[in-house]
């Protein structure tokens, strides 16, 4: 028997990810071309408009000069490359400078010894960063050349981390939760329970955590690698992993379940299910959708204000615009930061409420102010930190749910908090939308996702 003939195949789905995984893989070499032109890309775009709006304007001399037509069939001054090198003095100190863009103009090309005297415009603080006056005037760049460079800063940061994997990547929970949903038993899938997401022990005939019963039924599918075990296998022919019958976990009659009630004292271990998971990565991604319209909404709609609006100021406009997409891109990274912080408990050891006042708005000389009522709770958490929850009027409800000396658990991908001993209570929230449940429920009744039980 030959070598060939010895060695284990490759099953033919597994062949197809490998091969997809191939082809999907971007060329280091294209990957860098790219970020390289993003970056400067980002970089011109920020260097024309912090020149339009805060640069100063003096008189350079031109070094060189070369207008070239592009296109034979255009007319004398159509399609054209111009490429001018400069140098002008600031505080007595000579900065050089070079610009290549597109254009119609088609000046005399320079002679050996020949100048000729533009304006140009720099950045008082870095006067190396300079250009000629005519690519930074607001009149010339026009309204929507301005809304093109602004939208050109967010676009090229998204492309950049789109190219270099660092948006739009799935999490190891939604690969498991695709695949259950395609039915493919797998191991990830098998060594939970189905009712409530805890991890099964090997030979378990019963979940430890709400008391499910788990049914051992043959498998041709490895529980090591998820291939296909050909019948009567003893070993997957793709990994070489003993073939095994996996637990699954098998419906349980009513009356067996009427009698295994959920466990209500003690931290749930269903944050760790493949639904559950595949919910905070539906959430991430929400924010991070939420995230850039908040950012471009500001980046589009002042800038169209000041167009349409004569007492708003265009350059205004685009500032005041750009300013409120920064707050709004800082404030949801930190977000986006805080939920990938890992789980922290503690215990509650303090609550209060205190009244606070509010301006609402001035008519004529007059300010009035509102009065509303600011509810505290005061968590230390088992590293000694304090962690406060701040409600106002009459959403309190983490202050209504806990009580002082109840312990908790923090879920930062949901932003939510998880009681330990839920025995006594006749309400449970729901940690993915928040949505108040009755105690007797196993899913929440508005987005069906599992209660943390």
């Amino acid at each position: 028997m030959s070598l060939r003939e010895n060695t284990p195949l490759r099953n033919d789905e597994g062949g197809t990810n490998v091969a997809k995984k191939k082809r999907n893989k971007l060329n280091p070499f294209i990957r860098i071309l790219i970020c390289i032109i993003l970056v400067y890309g980002f970089f011109h775009s920020l260097a024309i408009l912090s020149l339009s709006f805060f640069g100063e304007t003096t008189l350079g001399v031109l070094d060189s000069y070369d207008s070239r037509r592009d296109d034979a069939n255009a007319g004398q001054n159509q399609s054209r490359t111009i490429t001018k090198t400069y140098h002008f003095s600031v505080d007595g100190k000579e900065y050089r400078g070079r610009a290549m863009y597109s254009s119609d103009e088609a000046w005399q090309s320079l002679g050996e010894g020949e100048t000729r005297t533009e304006a140009i415009r720099y950045l008082g603080i870095l006067p190396y960063i300079s250009k000629p006056a005519m690519l930074t005037d607001i009149d010339t760049i026009g309204p929507f050349g301005l809304i093109h460079y602004i939208i050109y800063l967010p676009g090229c940061i998204f492309l950049f981390l789109l190219v270099n994997g660092w948006l739009g990547k799935k999490k190891k929970a939604a690969r498991k939760a695709a695949t259950i949903e395609r039915n493919i038993t797998r191991r990830d899938a098998a060594m939970f329970c189905e009712n409530c997401g805890a991890k099964l022990k090997d030979g378990a005939v019963f979940c430890a955590n709400c008391g499910r019963k788990v049914q051992k039924t043959k498998s041709d599918i490895c529980v090591s690698c998820g291939a296909k075990i050909p019948e009567d296998a003893a070993f997957c022919i793709n990994c070489g992993a003993k073939a095994q019958s996996p637990p699954t976990s098998a419906p349980a009659s009513s009356e067996v379940y009427n009698m295994q009630q959920p466990n209500l004292g003690g931290f749930s271990a269903r944050y760790n299910a493949p639904e559950i998971l595949a919910a905070a990565e539906k959430n991430r991604k929400s924010s991070i959708g939420c995230m850039w319209v908040l950012v471009f909404a500001p980046l589009i709609g002042f800038p169209l204000a000041g167009l349409l609006m004569e007492d708003f100021p265009l350059g205004e406009a685009v500032i005041i615009g750009v300013g409120v997409a920064l707050v709004m891109l800082i404030v949801n990274l930190l977000g986006l930061r805080s939920a990938k912080k890992p789980m922290w408990e503690g215990v509650v050891v303090n609550k209060y409420r205190k009244e606070r006042s509010e301006h609402n708005r001035t008519e004529g000389e007059t300010d009035t102010y509102s009065t509303y009522m600011e509810y505290t709770t005061v968590i230390r958490t088992d590293a000694g930190k304090k962690k406060t929850i701040v409600e106002k009027d009459s959403g309190r409800d983490m202050h209504d749910y806990l009580a002082v000396g109840d312990r908790v658990r923090y879920h930062p991908v949901f932003g939510t908090y998880e009681k330990y001993d839920k025995s006594k209570d006749r309400i449970i929230y729901c940690n993915v939308c928040r949505m108040l449940n009755p105690i007797a429920n196993d899913r929440c009744k508005r987005c069906n996702n599992l209660l943390f039980k």
